[in-house]
């Protein structure tokens, strides 16, 4: 279950307030940062780089569950409701990770109230996409899911040519590289996609939006109450 993670990002200037409160710490390509189960409390804050979120089943097959980025806030609810960590963390390249106890994130709140703001924001914009996305796998068949995913790319890049590989895709939407190959080749029959080694490109984004519209089959989300 992917989680695209745009608009969870702290501004700049906020975490440059942050770096007084906790701990900066370099970790390299490949590292371990946390454990699924971890029970130390503290959030962590990426400064630079970018973290893998991910669990391993019972096989060993790896389901990758979010890539954040700078500014990204990760461990909330190991301060806030006193929960172990639900996934492992590993650094997709040389990042710096600003890692804030327990007692200092407490602190930062009290001092700073916009950054309490901010992790609420953060986190309900996570759970809406948690929810949209348990949606998608119930209702929805993969090369629909797929296009879906591939539209939240193009959203956050404005790019209509995705360069992301079968197998990278796959393990986005947690299915195999055949139900993928597949779903290709369905979206491709429609014309609503091309590939080429590696990539994905949507030649009409009208169509292509249109057809995702009529596929999802429930109405579309509005802010009236």
């Amino acid at each position: 279950m992917f989680i695209t993670s745009n608009n969870t990002s702290m501004p700049g200037p906020m975490l440059e307030k942050c770096l007084a409160y906790g701990k900066l710490v370099h970790y390299p390509v490949g590292k371990l940062i946390h454990d699924r189960g971890d029970k130390k409390p503290g959030i962590s804050l990426v400064v630079s780089g970018e973290v893998e979120v991910g669990n391993y089943d019972i096989e060993g097959r790896y389901y990758l569950t979010a890539i954040l980025g700078v500014g990204e806030v990760f461990g909330e609810f190991t301060v806030l409701a006193n929960l172990p960590r639900t996934h492992n963390a590993v650094a997709m390249n040389n990042c710096q990770i600003l890692q804030i106890s327990a007692s200092q994130t407490h602190k930062l709140l009290t001092d700073i109230p916009q950054v309490q703001t901010f992790l609420l924001q953060s986190l309900a914009t996570r759970l809406h996409k948690v929810l949209e996305r348990l949606d998608d796998v119930i209702r929805l068949p993969t090369h629909v899911q797929l296009a879906k995913y591939l539209y939240q790319i193009y959203s956050q890049t404005q790019h209509n040519k995705i360069e992301l590989r079968q197998q990278d895709l796959a393990i986005r939407l947690g299915v195999t590289v055949l139900s993928i190959h597949k779903a290709i080749k369905k979206l491709s029959a429609l014309n609503l996609i091309h590939t080429s080694y590696g990539a994905v490109l949507i030649p009409d984004m009208v169509y292509f939006v249109q057809w995702l519209n009529e596929q999802s089959g429930i109405l579309p989300l509005n802010n009236e109450s």
